[in-house]
């Protein structure tokens, strides 16, 4: 939560943008189509193919997507060497906690539908994941009063 700040006798928000401008929205807006994109993928897979190897595509794709995206238009960061590789990173181990519940709708017997909910997981831990990769730049302040 952003905090008052009181400078000049009135009181300002100390916040990064309006709310429609907050990496959570635009968060949302690249991960609701990469997410509504890579769910049908891994659902038309899981068909046709065994639901993991369905979803390592998906999902292979999905950082690529998301790589090119998140950093500089979602956190307002800079797309660095080292922070790609930790974005790769973050995502291999969000892959494999996705992996492990696409593995555990198959053993359970579950339909191939079903893999699609994996991204009830994986969402909200790339959102965190993001979040730390991706610092934002300067905040900015907006008066209140």
């Amino acid at each position: 939560m952003p905090l008052p700040l009181v400078t000049g006798g009135h009181m300002s928000m100390q916040t990064s943008e309006p709310w429609h401008h907050r990496p959570i929205f635009r968060f949302l807006l690249v991960g609701g189509t990469n997410t509504l994109i890579t769910s049908a993928i891994v659902v038309v897979l899981s068909f046709v193919m065994p639901g993991t190897l369905a979803f390592t595509i998906a999902f292979a794709l999905g950082i690529v997507y998301s790589l090119l995206l998140t950093g500089r238009w979602v956190f307002k960061s800079q797309l660095t060497a080292g922070r790609s590789a930790t974005y790769v990173g973050a995502y291999a181990a969000i892959y494999l906690c996705g992996l492990a519940f696409v593995w555990a709708v198959g053993a359970a017997g579950g339909p191939p539908w079903v893999n699609g909910a994996s991204v009830l997981l994986t969402a909200p831990l790339s959102f965190v994941a993001g979040r730390f990769i991706f610092p934002r730049s300067q905040p900015s302040q907006v008066d209140i009063a």
